[in-house]
């Protein structure tokens, strides 16, 4: 009979030995591969006195536990190398847990689950070399009409934001409507229809105050209101700018962004494109600052409108300084297109302007459309005009010699002639993560309007990173039309559309960068998700633990639709 003893005692090796945790991990330098790529969690051992640990997935920030059944959790802590590293109350009855801790790829992990009868599951096991990014849940949109795939600028529109404590993700629609969703949950906690029965109409942006309890959204309609809303869906105060930048059901005045400073001050763009008049294209603006109770600060210009577009807005954390660009398609009688504004964020008052000219003889006029940052210290700022160059100024000696000096110029990608046509990078947004400055490059156009770009330019759909001195750090191709990034002190997170050359439609999704890292752009490269539809809008908690990943239908030259109006609640 002992042969019967040692292949029983084989076949329970072989089953331990298969018993291995295994994660999705999305994190290759291409959708393609990331599709199918599969990285082993090792288990390397388990006690399971209370209920079993089934497996481990290691996420951005921390480890996510699932038991076999549900168990009232009182606790989790986390070990390395014998020693307690975090210690988490729960209090709860679920099955499953997530760890929040900072993790070593590759390194070695004890994990222990204590219930409230005090009996304890343990689970080791090794981490990844890069995380999972696993779809928790969607959150289903209502119907709307998909966008051209060969025009980004009829692509759909959305917005989303996650609350200071990562509780809360407000999500305003193409539709105009607004929605709070409980992140843990998945479940809609309250939804307004804030723009009704108005082709085009939407919400532009999304904020919440830093204390959370204050939720503010600009749209783009008639009205063109700025609400303030409190975590109950209860409207505490409401601003438009339609009654000064006028509007008619074709162009509609929009709130297009929103920045708050740590007193709760709010400043905002509004602006209205009102198509060509004659040859010159029209536009009409102006900026804002509110206090927290709705009260009106100042207004920039105080007594006209600008002729010149302003779609984004910058401050400082102090509220020292508030700053913003102007664009149009075409040259500007009085308030000059392609002009850096900076403003006392306090009174409105202009410190100084700078216009930067035009790159001849492709452009005749200069645009500055979602890339106006100021350093949270107010000294550097920096923009990006459309036709490709990226600048830096110095706010502090130009404060101090009242002259606008540029510190350094990028020529990203400025127009080139290929085969007899004049094309160019389009740049979009420009972003500041601690001691790097990003620039995003979005798609390629052709400068003759009468001919299609014959492929792309070298630097199109592409993020480039430099240093405060102008070296170039890293730069990344993305594939895809780069909408606005989200981002906090680690992470850049890159929702992408379409490619208007390639036409390729399996760059869909996100990009996820941890900007913390050393080395070049693809040891930055953290993970990747892929949509059927373009992916329009992203945000990441303030807690690292999710992103909200808005999707969109786009329409193709066959009539085919792609994907669907949805959001993907990622960890």
């Amino acid at each position: 009979m002992k042969w019967k003893s040692l292949i029983v005692l084989i076949i329970i090796l072989m089953a331990s030995g298969c018993a291995e945790n295994t994660q999705e991990s999305d994190s290759s330098a291409s959708f393609e591969d990331s599709k199918s790529g599969i990285e082993d969690v090792q288990k390397i051992s388990s006690f399971a006195e209370g209920v079993p640990i089934d497996s481990v997935v290691f996420s951005r920030a921390g480890a996510l536990l699932t038991l076999k059944s549900a168990a009232d959790i009182t606790e989790i802590r986390v070990y390395s190398d014998n020693a307690e590293i975090a210690s988490q109350e729960i209090g709860e009855t679920a099955d499953n847990v997530f760890a929040s801790f900072d993790w070593t790829p590759e390194a070695r992990y004890r994990f222990e689950v204590i219930t409230g009868s005090q009996a304890s599951s343990i689970i080791e096991a090794y981490a990844p070399s890069k995380p999972a990014l696993k779809e928790e849940y969607t959150i289903e949109l209502e119907d709307v009409t998909p966008g051209d795939i060969e025009k980004t600028s009829s692509n759909v529109d959305g917005a989303t934001k996650f609350s200071p404590d990562s509780k809360y993700l407000a999500i305003g629609t193409q539709g105009g409507s607004l929605e709070l969703i409980e992140v843990a949950t998945g479940e809609k906690l309250w939804e307004k229809q804030l723009v009704k029965g108005i082709a085009d109409a939407r919400i532009a942006d999304i904020e919440f105050s830093e204390n959370g309890k204050y939720l503010f959204v600009g749209e783009e309609s008639p009205d063109a209101f700025l609400y303030c809303f409190d975590l109950n869906g209860n409207e505490i105060w409401k601003f438009g700018a339609g009654t000064e930048l006028g509007s008619d059901l074709k162009y509609m005045p929009a709130m297009k962004k929103i920045k708050l400073d740590s007193e709760g001050n709010i400043y905002v763009a509004a602006s209205r494109a009102c198509g060509y008049i004659g040859e010159k294209y029209k536009y009409l603006a102006k900026v804002y600052s509110f206090d927290p109770e709705g009260n009106l600060r100042w207004k920039f210009p105080e007594s006209e409108n600008m002729d010149s577009g302003v779609t984004w807005i910058d401050s400082t954390p102090d509220g020292k300084y508030a700053v913003f660009g102007t664009t149009c398609f075409t040259k500007a009688d009085k308030w000059k297109e392609g002009a850096v504004h900076i403003l006392n964020g306090n009174t409105g008052e202009e410190h100084w302007s700078y216009q930067i000219q035009p790159v001849e003889p492709f452009f005749d006029y200069s645009a500055i459309w979602y890339s106006t940052q100021i350093t949270p210290d107010g000294e550097k700022l920096i923009t990006m005009t459309s036709d490709g160059r990226a600048f830096l100024f110095n706010n502090s000696e130009i404060v101090e010699t009242g002259t606008p000096e540029i510190a350094w110029e990028q020529n990203i990608s400025t127009p080139i002639v290929v085969s007899g046509v004049p094309i160019y990078g389009s740049a979009n947004y420009a972003y500041i993560v601690n001691d790097t400055l990003i620039f995003s490059i979005g798609s390629t156009f052709s400068k003759d309007k009468n001919k299609d770009a014959p492929f792309e330019h070298p630097s199109g759909n592409t993020f480039f990173a430099y240093d405060y001195d102008g070296n170039l750090l890293w730069k990344w191709r993305v594939d895809g039309y780069a909408g606005e990034c989200a981002l906090n002190d680690r992470y850049l997170v890159i929702p992408l559309a379409q490619n208007l050359v390639t036409e390729d439609r399996s760059v869909h999704g996100v990009y996820v960068f941890d900007v913390s890292k050393t080395g070049g752009a693809s040891s930055r490269l953290i993970q990747t998700y892929s949509t059927e539809g373009i992916t329009i809008s992203a945000d990441i908690s303030p807690d690292g633990r999710y992103i909200a990943a808005m999707e969109a239908p786009a329409r193709l030259e066959d009539g085919t639709v792609l994907g669907e109006y949805k959001v993907h609640i990622l960890t």
